[in-house]
């Protein structure tokens, strides 16, 4: 008999499904920080499967269980829906989008006391800095 590792989270109704099928599967419930953590892994296998989708029809599915993540995240987490978009609602209305396509590539800051320059120096892993 086969047995495959799958280590991850699944849809609620997937475990049941393996029962209909007679398969054996091995099930543990997470709450807490593990299901948070789980949830976030979730997110970025999610948004893996978005950008490896070929179709149109593909790409609205991925999309959707993205969506469903950051819900279920929400709710795990006690965040109101309502709150998650005001927050997306005052960012996007002060920031903007991301539609347009900007990408940068770099940003050469002049003075040692810009704010800028402490914040990417707190985070080099994800704003090195070019020597």
């Amino acid at each position: 008999m086969p047995t495959f590792v799958y280590e991850k989270l699944v849809r609620n109704n997937i475990p049941s499904f393996h029962d209909e099928a007679g398969h054996k599967s091995t099930v543990k419930k997470l709450e807490g920080s593990e299901l948070t953590s789980a949830l976030t892994a979730k997110l970025h296998e999610e948004a893996d499967e978005v950008n490896a989708a070929l179709t149109q029809d593909e790409l609205i599915e991925e999309l959707a269980d993205v969506q469903q993540v950051i819900e279920d995240l929400c709710l795990t987490n006690n965040i109101p829906k309502e709150q998650l978009l005001e927050v997306m609602t005052k960012k996007s209305e002060r920031k903007g989008g991301f539609s347009e396509g900007y990408y940068i590539e770099t940003v050469t800051m002049p003075n040692e006391d810009d704010k800028w320059v402490t914040y990417c120096r707190n985070a080099p892993d994800k704003y090195p800095e070019i020597k």
